[in-house]
């Protein structure tokens, strides 16, 4: 939450400053203008993960951070473009990762899928996410300060876990076992996107993405929102700050998986922007 405050602060006191950020006459900032636009960076996450399988309800939901003591934070290769066609059309995307694996003594029995795996013993325990956005948009309003957006998009979504270690069925040991699911697929949803430059060098943006419905093989909601602030540093290099939330809570039914997925991730993505 502090940095989300802090990205916050930034964009008031960038507002709150205008002689700092006067315009140079007929300048425009380069991403309220320029075709395409292209930034490669870390996304440092706080993440937060619960997953089900086969049936478990909510009350069974296991918290793989918690149980495995997976690291709370996770820094990962991130990446965004977006290119601009015609006088108001624009396609965007995005990609991002996330994957964490570690082993512990279990402190009570896990239950998972038809297998139980033992209290007391060594089991490793995994999960990988993938995400791929893809997303076109019209621009509604504009002018040489602002843009203002809508669209549609879709999520490309791979998921997959793991467990690994000594399991009992109907109270009998049957040794080491290492049970996987894995699950993939498009989720469509609704976007909406405002950029605001104080100056040809500073501008402040925010996207937000939305779902809530059931599509094929998945049913529940997915939320992807990013605020943050640009520096055009010259004239085809900038520098970004932004804060970014992913949230995904969904029941899956897939042949591979039927269970539920609670992933929450959220913190500052630093980058570099080429933009022509």
């Amino acid at each position: 939450m502090w940095k989300a405050i802090a990205v916050f602060s930034i964009i008031i006191c960038g507002i709150a400053a205008p002689p700092l950020f006067a315009d140079e006459a007929g300048s425009i900032h380069p991403l309220l203008n320029d075709r395409f636009n292209a930034s490669l960076g870390a996304f440092l996450a706080d993440k937060e993960l619960k997953i089900s399988l086969n049936g478990q309800d909510a009350n069974d939901l296991i918290d793989f951070g918690e149980r495995w003591g997976f690291d709370s934070t996770e820094n990962s290769f991130a990446g965004e473009f977006r290119w601009r066609f015609g006088e108001k059309w624009s396609v965007s995307g995005q990609y991002f990762s996330s994957k964490d694996e570690n082993t512990a003594v279990l402190e009570e029995d896990v239950a998972w899928g038809d297998y139980v795996f033992r209290e007391g013993t060594f089991a490793g325990a995994g999960f990988d996410m993938t995400v791929a956005r893809l997303f076109a948009g019209r621009r509604f309003s504009t002018g040489p300060r602002h843009e203002f957006g809508l669209g549609l998009g879709a999520h490309w979504i791979e998921l997959g876990a793991f467990i690994e270690g000594e399991v009992r069925v109907n109270d009998a040991a049957t040794g080491v076992r290492r049970e996987s699911v894995s699950a993939g697929a498009p989720l469509p949803n609704l976007g909406a996107w405002y950029y605001y430059a104080f100056s040809p060098k500073w501008l402040a943006r925010a996207r937000f993405d939305y779902l809530d419905v059931s599509f094929e093989e998945y049913s529940g909601g997915l939320t992807n929102v990013s605020v943050g602030i640009e520096y055009q540093m010259l004239e085809h290099l900038g520098a970004s700050l932004s804060y970014q939330y992913f949230g995904l809570d969904v029941d899956v039914t897939a042949t591979t998986w039927k269970g539920e997925v609670d992933v929450r991730l959220q913190g500052p993505f630093l980058s570099l922007t080429a933009n022509w």
